[in-house]
């Protein structure tokens, strides 16, 4: 079974996996997501995240707004009792200057929408996902702010925001004795440690910050034998670019050795190595079948060793940082023009 975990200061007990649901109702078919939803909660699975965002990877006309109404229908199909469920969305805004809806109008607009789509009075978790026109800071907790007080939203996070902006967020709340976010959530895997460690970890363990590790197979990079090309799925294949390399050879022949001894599969120790950070609340997993959902299930149950640790942790230590081209290219053009 899934074990649980508190949510920070709140006192929302979550299981250790969140069930994401971003492809649910229009890349997975209904039936299949029933067919997951249903082997996540008999394994002991609590916390589902929907989404109201539009993926920029997807036609103009594919909405993840349609995963929100498959877990509303699912609920009402199986007759779950609302309070069996911590639910939660992700909401990606994008105010306009001129459109006349501020960032606190806009949030209440979608909140209202998606709890309509959930079927549900209340949303115990939402999340907003940052960029770069939430800004200024005042006006992202007056959208905190809106959201509990106006749209019954018990509790609210932030997703991938800079450590620095979440600690500025949450002294901002302070001053003005506003509601601050009680959740982060980033991504975290074996592949990806350098964001999140020292700097957001201690953020987090100091101010009792819930986190939510996304992606902690890295985009299913993880989960893979062998470095080829069609060893990962098209729509991961960017994650696959990414870690092709040496370091990501030498990443999973450690995974590989450490799930030999435990008879496990590769993304049982690498979901349970994320797992076993005490600083982790919960691990966002999306997942194609039920089989695969009761698969993860099984790394909440999986104890590595302090052996196993020490050869995960050495084998991916020196995490290979990529920057963005496009942001080379940025700055040096910025750097022109101010000389």
């Amino acid at each position: 079974m899934i074990k649980q975990r508190t949510l920070g200061r709140t006192d929302l007990k979550v299981s250790e996996l969140c069930l994401g649901t971003l492809n649910f109702g229009w890349k997975t078919d209904e039936a299949t997501s029933f067919e997951i939803f249903d082997a996540f909660y008999a394994a002991g699975g609590n916390f589902i995240q929907g989404a109201a965002i539009t993926p920029t990877f997807a036609l103009p006309s594919a909405s993840t707004a349609a995963t929100e109404e498959v877990i509303g229908r699912w609920m009402t199909s199986r007759l779950i009792p609302r309070e069996k469920l911590v639910l939660g969305t992700r909401l990606s805004l994008h105010p306009s200057p001129g459109a006349g809806v501020n960032l606190a109008q806009l949030t209440a607009q979608s909140v209202r929408a998606s709890m309509q789509r959930l079927n549900t009075d209340y949303l115990d978790l939402l999340m907003f996902e940052w960029n770069e026109l939430m800004l200024p800071t005042s006006e992202v907790l007056e959208a905190f702010d809106v959201a509990l007080r106006q749209c019954f939203v018990r509790y609210v996070g932030a997703s991938n925001f800079a450590a620095w902006r979440v600690a500025d967020c949450i002294s901002l709340a302070f001053q003005r004795n506003q509601p601050r976010m009680e959740a982060l959530q980033a991504d975290y895997s074996l592949m990806t440690r350098a964001r999140f460690e020292p700097e957001a970890m201690s953020l987090c363990a100091e101010q009792r910050l819930g986190f939510i590790a996304t992606s902690p197979l890295a985009g299913g990079f993880l989960t893979t034998r062998k470095r080829t090309a069609e060893a990962t799925p098209l729509l991961r294949d960017r994650w696959a670019q990414r870690f092709r390399s040496i370091y990501g050879d030498v990443a999973l022949s450690a995974v590989a050795e450490v799930a030999a001894r435990h008879e496990a599969s590769l993304a049982e120790v690498a979901l349970a190595w994320v797992l076993q950070n005490p600083t982790v609340t919960s691990a966002l997993v999306g997942v194609r079948s039920g089989a695969e959902m009761q698969e993860l299930a099984r790394a909440s149950q999986l104890r590595l060793t302090p052996l196993d640790l020490r050869e995960l942790t050495a084998a991916t230590e020196t995490e290979e940082v990529r920057i963005d081209s496009d942001l080379l290219t940025r700055v040096g053009v910025e750097s022109v023009a101010a000389n």
